[in-house]
């Protein structure tokens, strides 16, 4: 995908440069050559019968090839070839030095974060720091994200940091809307706002981005790092999707690893890649009118999936009453080694 981005800026960058003159020149030239020599040579010369003839002998002396499989016979025909001669080699040197220059620009620009991203229903990371690496990390190992397109917005970091075809950079601030806008937020599908720092301040900034990524694209799935629990009220106001206070998270499980060391083993196996994790599933239209109870029997004995709990309504239902009425709409959260796929089968 980055690929076929960088050929069609390379292309939109050679139609407004000297590089469209240098090859409007060079088509001018193989014109030349190949109806001047037609015109010259065909009456005398039968290795000139065809324009296809022509055509061949003007790339191969323009070139500097020279197989010599074609010679001029006529005086007219031989002015001909050395203006070829004279004029290709001058024109494909700048011609190539020129591109070549041009390519390189385009790598240069795309590296440091420069070049406007045109990908779509792309992941915004807003921030770079050891966090960031391990959620790239993380969504590589991902079934569904292995070959996402990922844009990195920041900017402290000078050059793009990872060596990623799927990833592309843009140096800038993530609540500035040129920045945005660069990043094709308009058409992106997920932010990720890393904190700038461990400080409650740093909080002002990821509410500033939330704002502006959400004024520019209402309907992206954003999902912010929060610092200081007490400033959630302000990110659900700027529209935050998902609030991560991970130093919340990492009070409560300290505090419970005292007296269970084993809810430090399993959280980190929940939210890593590495064997069970939770996956939130629509809720089939066979199980409707089922009960919490009914439902987790039939899909342990036939799926090997553990639900934990149910959302409705953007609420989350945690280990419910037995018989809690499952109903259409509902989402399952469930524990599985792999993307459950439910069915009807066994069905009670």
């Amino acid at each position: 995908m980055l690929i076929v981005e960088s050929i069609r800026r390379i292309l939109k960058r050679v139609a407004r440069t000297h590089v469209r003159v240098l090859l409007g020149l060079a088509g001018l030239l193989i014109a030349f050559g190949t109806v001047g020599i037609y015109l010259m040579e065909k009456p005398y010369n039968e290795d000139f019968r065809s324009w296809w003839d022509c055509f061949w002998w003007a790339i191969v002396t323009m070139s500097t090839v020279g197989y010599g499989d074609k010679v001029p016979l006529t005086t007219g025909g031989r002015i001909i070839a050395m203006v070829c001669m004279v004029g290709g080699p001058i024109l494909l040197v700048s011609l190539v030095g020129s591109l070549g220059a041009l390519i390189y620009d385009e790598w240069q620009r795309r590296v440091k974060g420069m070049s406007q991203v045109v990908s779509q229903r792309h992941i915004l990371i807003c921030g770079w720091n050891s966090k960031a690496r391990d959620i790239l990390q993380e969504l590589r190992l991902s079934q569904a994200f292995r070959k996402w397109p990922v844009t990195i917005i920041d900017e402290k970091t000078a050059a793009k940091p990872v060596e990623d075809r799927y990833v592309s950079f843009v140096r800038g601030n993530a609540s500035e809307v040129s920045t945005l806008e660069q990043a094709n937020v308009r058409r992106a599908g997920f932010a990720i706002i890393l904190a700038d720092g461990p400080t409650p301040a740093a909080d002002q900034k990821t509410v500033l981005t939330v704002l502006a990524i959400k004024d520019l694209n209402p309907s992206i799935l954003s999902c912010a790092e929060l610092n200081d629990a007490h400033n959630e009220a302000h990110l659900r106001r700027a529209g935050c999707d998902v609030v991560v206070t991970a130093s919340a998270l990492t009070a409560k499980l300290l505090a419970m690893s005292i007296e269970n060391p084993a809810v430090n083993r399993v959280v980190k196996e929940l939210v890593s890649r590495a064997g069970n994790e939770i996956y939130r599933v629509l809720l089939p239209q066979p199980y409707v009118g089922l009960t919490f109870e009914q439902c987790f029997r039939e899909l342990k004995s036939s799926h090997e999936v553990i639900i934990i709990g149910v959302e409705r309504q953007d609420k989350c239902l945690l280990n419910p009453a037995s018989g809690f009425l499952l109903q259409e709409g509902d989402f399952l959260l469930v524990i599985s080694q792999e993307p459950p796929i439910l069915t009807a089968a066994g069905k009670p």
